[in-house]
């Protein structure tokens, strides 16, 4: 056994000492941290048991896609107006094999009508609460592409589609400028909605926005349109569906038009998903821009929770 002077003993207790408080300080920073990382995890418990966030169910809204004019030659990124066929078709894969059935806006109608009997009795969530996803595929201004490129594709996958025409355009006489896109004929319409995949509707005479004009100059244009549907399609729909030109329309104007031409839906450009709480006044819809179907899957995804999130 060693022997050690006092001094030594001295030093070794003091180092002992040393070492024993470094311990504890080592000990009490631990402690905190586990206090701090507690105090986090009940902060965050907190925020999920008082504020959880809401994904709505597909079977809770129905998307409307806006489509227009289809390509076969390249199309830039991002373009709401024109497609490629090809992404097209993979967009109506894509929704087939996410469970979605394609609707008519005049099945959109009914199930809106029912839903507002449901609120006034008394239902005020937004959610529809369907056992299906539907989608409504619509097409405005009824380009050629839609009849020589679209509706092959519709009857290969026997989905349906909505094309709201500017009458003025839908015949032999008229006269194009140079940067127009050919429009279809009434045969080529009458042919489709025979086929029971399509359906035709008003996007107006003209194709002029509402923007400032007088109610009374807005309907002329708007009967007009509808005098040449009746005219010219072997067939109507019993719903009555105005698309206004660009989506442009005023909130006095949409009163009018339900007030005093009976319109049951009117189709605008505003970014949503119908819900329960959707107006058949503004029909929302989503833009679909040059883009695969998964593409097109999130984007229906993402409208909707920014539509339920605002409610």
């Amino acid at each position: 056994m060693k022997k050690y002077g006092v001094m030594a003993v001295a030093a070794l207790l003091a180092g002992q000492c040393c070492v024993t408080a470094f311990a504890q300080e080592k000990k009490m920073e631990l402690q905190k941290k586990e206090e701090m990382i507690k105090t986090e995890e009940i902060k965050i418990s907190n925020v999920m048991i008082s504020e959880p966030e809401f994904f709505p169910s597909p079977e809770d809204y129905i998307p409307v896609l806006m489509y227009h004019h289809f390509r076969t030659d390249d199309v830039p990124d991002g373009d709401g107006a024109n497609m490629h066929i090809d992404e097209f078709e993979q967009q109506l894969q894509a929704l087939q094999e996410a469970g979605y059935q394609t609707i008519f806006l005049s099945e959109l109608n009914d199930i809106l009508l029912q839903k507002i009997e449901e609120k006034n009795a008394g239902v005020t969530q937004p959610e529809l609460h369907m056992n299906q996803k539907y989608v409504v595929i619509t097409i405005d201004d009824g380009y050629r592409s839609n009849y020589e490129l679209a509706y092959p594709l519709l009857q290969k996958y026997h989905m349906k589609a909505n094309i709201s025409v500017i009458t003025s355009r839908i015949h032999t006489g008229y006269i194009y400028s140079t940067k127009e896109i050919e429009k279809m004929s009434w045969e080529n319409l009458n042919e489709m909605q025979q086929s029971g995949l399509v359906e035709i509707y008003s996007h107006t005479y003209d194709h002029k926005p509402v923007e400032n004009r007088i109610y009374e100059d807005v309907r002329f244009s708007v009967e007009k349109g509808e005098q040449m549907l009746d005219e010219e399609l072997e067939k109507r729909s019993a719903t009555t569906v105005l698309t206004y030109p660009n989506g442009n329309y005023t909130k006095e104007i949409s009163v009018m038009m339900r007030a005093y031409m009976g319109y049951d839906l009117q189709l605008t450009t505003n970014s949503g998903v119908v819900n329960r709480d959707t107006s058949i006044l503004e029909i929302p819809r989503i833009t679909v821009n040059s883009g695969t179907g998964t593409e097109l899957i999130k984007n229906i995804h993402l409208t909707a929770e920014k539509t339920f999130s605002k409610q």
